[in-house]
């Protein structure tokens, strides 16, 4: 049985240390998968890097740990993942993400405006660019917007015309599937359609695909095993910024380091308004630990980080954590 393909979002410094670590350690290929809000050619929330910086970084860890094999791949690239509409913002993204060595780009048009037909010609000419820049760079399709939506056998003809569509003009690794999972809060509150994906998977491997799912966070042991023969490979990202986020605050607990600068700048950011899950926004402290991820580069963030490196090893702590979570998405 191949081991499950595990892609992880590259929120801190730390959990992308982890992922190498854990890599050169336990001879794992892993992935690297930022969105354009996090990593792009004009910056993004991990630590403010361009790309080109966040691939010097890369290179750094490549570095430290030579057995390492890990593949950097582009999450959501596609029009409106970062605010931004408009095409060639995509186009850039593409282009420096190319240039900068990345292995896999994963086409997402879902929020396209415009219609069906519109929008998979859109994801076509995307395509075609991806593979004028680098012939042999890999791909990943995904057109629907995850949603935890449970998908019927009446969706497989659907789908099987997309994919065709997509195999006419290129050869992709992954094709993305709703699988029925859905993360909000601090939870996995979809649940996985084990029939439509027990269809879809011999649908895709009849014709050369592997089946990805997203949103694979706060799985079981269980739920993990429940894939097996079935899933090839599996993102996960929020569950990482919401351990170091409360790893952070609970270390705050400990040395008596004061936190309420960071909860204000969390909670006033708003980025927890994607996360909440039938349940008040007047939880702050579930608010700020679903989404203090997105302001680790904070002056506040910044300075609490400071003073817990006086007193303990702080993103050792935090790299030790990221390795056990990464361990736990493993076949049994």
């Amino acid at each position: 049985m191949e081991k499950l393909q595990l892609g992880i979002g590259p929120m801190s410094s730390e959990i992308i240390e982890a992922v190498f670590r854990y890599s050169h350690y336990n001879r794992r290929e892993l992935m690297l998968i930022p969105s354009k809000n996090q990593i792009d050619c004009k910056g993004g929330y991990v630590n403010h890097w361009t790309t080109k910086e966040f691939m010097d970084f890369v290179i750094e860890m490549k570095q430290k740990y030579p057995n390492s094999k890990i593949k950097v791949c582009r999450d959501h690239c596609g029009p409106g993942f970062n605010g931004i509409h408009d095409i060639q913002d995509v186009y850039k993204t593409i282009e420096d993400d190319i240039k900068n060595g990345f292995d896999l780009i994963h086409i997402d048009f879902c929020h396209f405006k415009g219609s069906k037909e519109e929008r998979f010609e859109a994801s076509k000419k995307a395509i075609l660019r991806c593979l004028e820049l680098n012939p042999n760079l890999l791909l990943e399709i995904g057109t629907d917007e995850n949603e935890g939506i449970n998908f019927g056998m009446v969706n497989l003809k659907e789908i099987e015309e997309e994919i065709d569509f997509f195999k006419s003009f290129c050869n992709p690794l992954f094709y993305v599937v709703q699988t029925g999972t859905l993360v909000k809060k601090m939870n996995q509150v979809g649940n996985f359609n084990q029939d439509f994906v027990e269809k879809i998977k011999e649908l895709l491997h009849s014709k050369g695909l592997k089946l990805k799912e997203h949103n694979a966070d706060y799985l079981s042991k269980e739920k993990i095993n429940s894939r097996k023969g079935l899933v090839d490979a599996v993102n996960i990202a929020p569950q990482l910024g919401v351990i170091q986020t409360m790893i952070v605050l609970a270390k705050c607990l400990v040395y008596g380091i004061p936190y309420e600068e960071f909860v204000e700048t969390v909670y006033k950011g708003e980025k927890w308004k994607k996360w909440v899950y039938k349940n008040s926004p007047d939880n702050k402290f579930l608010c700020v630990s679903i989404a203090g991820h997105y302001h680790f580069a904070s002056e506040c963030y910044l300075k609490i980080i400071k003073q817990l490196e006086e007193r303990e090893d702080i993103h050792e702590t935090i790299i030790n954590e990221m390795i056990g979570v990464i361990g736990h998405y493993e076949w049994e």
